[in-house]
């Protein structure tokens, strides 16, 4: 484990260390209560031995390593997956599957109905939990919506804990900012301030107007560009204006404005699309992903976003992907 990683797993360790001694002296407690606090504390404080003697994260049964992605959840963890006892086994299995459960409910239930446009979606993790994120939220100004698309660095449990963090902070704060680069600006505020992370987090912001005119504002944060397939043939990319949240509270965004004529197709989706993978380790690349789309052009989007997905698959060959997938299609009706 490198010393970055020793020193982010000692921070996660001391935080609980002093949450829970403030918890320990407490009235609320009863006799039970505060016999397992004192053992938590007590499990916290041979890990933070186990960090100073670069002990941390080695399985003590097989002196393989304990899965990074576990500790972030449970710093203190002694043994790796591969050799938890059953009964272990049958508790995760089942605390992932109702944190799988909780993790779909955050995300949109229906695909949004926006007034002159029609929509399509897919949105699929590579493992029980993902780490992708799409929204569709009101916009402050009449006949406005907000599009989000965002990815966070990994995959799995910690990922979607990090992604429900930024997706509560993401729906407080666009009720009172207008404007798609402040709302970025304070969302990474808020996560460099509040979530310890050691991954960063992508993001595309679009503000569409549903009425006369087709104008939209948009915000990059260091995401994949969206591409627009214009009516006329031509296509269009949507580069960063800024750059991924959650490294520096400094980091300014900038606001890009375009316009969606009748019959233009824009296509949002997160590096699981690109970055997919054959047999031979070729990646399925944004070339591939123009001309399939360049090609069925006169497909609706939500044909044209199950036929990409297929397109993958039987470029990948497997009929599961390696990583957490989104797309959203986006066509201006006449």
């Amino acid at each position: 484990m490198t010393v970055a990683e020793l020193e982010h797993f000692r921070d996660l360790l001391l935080a609980r260390e002093e949450s829970l001694e403030s918890l320990k002296n407490t009235a609320f407690l009863n006799r039970d209560q505060s016999l397992k606090v004192q053992a938590l504390l007590t499990e916290i404080k041979e890990a933070l031995e186990r960090v100073e003697s670069n002990t941390l994260g080695i399985c003590r049964v097989c002196q393989g390593e304990v899965e990074k992605d576990r500790l972030e959840i449970q710093p203190a963890a002694e043994v790796c997956l591969g050799c938890i006892s059953r009964k272990d086994q049958a508790l995760l299995e089942e605390d992932l599957h109702l944190a799988s459960k909780v993790h779909r409910a955050l995300l949109p239930q229906a695909v949004a109905r926006i007034d002159g446009f029609e929509v399509a979606v897919k949105s699929l993790a590579a493992r029980i939990i993902g780490g992708d994120y799409y929204d569709f939220l009101p916009g402050r100004q009449e006949n406005s919506v907000r599009i989000v698309i965002a990815d966070t660095m990994g995959k799995g449990l910690p990922a979607g804990l990090l992604m429900s963090n930024v997706q509560g902070a993401l729906r407080v704060l666009a009720d009172d900012i207008p404007s798609p680069a402040r709302l970025i600006a304070h969302l990474n505020r808020w996560i460099c301030r509040n979530v310890p992370v050691t991954k960063f987090i992508s993001l595309f912001c679009l503000n569409v107007t549903t009425g006369p005119g087709g104008k939209f504002t948009f915000v990059n944060a260091g995401h994949c560009p969206p591409v627009m397939f214009r009516s006329n043939g031509d296509i269009e990319r949507f580069q960063p204006t800024g750059a991924v949240l959650g490294v520096t509270e400094k980091f300014d965004y900038q606001e890009g404005v375009s316009i969606f004529h009748p019959g233009d197709l824009m296509l949002l989706y997160t590096d699981g699309i690109t970055d997919a993978r054959n047999a031979r380790g070729e990646m399925f690349e944004e070339l591939r992903l123009l001309d399939y789309v360049s090609q069925h052009l006169d497909e609706s989007p939500a044909d044209i976003v199950s036929g990409l997905l297929d397109e993958i698959r039987i470029f990948s060959g497997k009929s599961d992907f390696d990583d957490d997938l989104t797309v959203v299609a986006l066509r201006r009706l006449a």
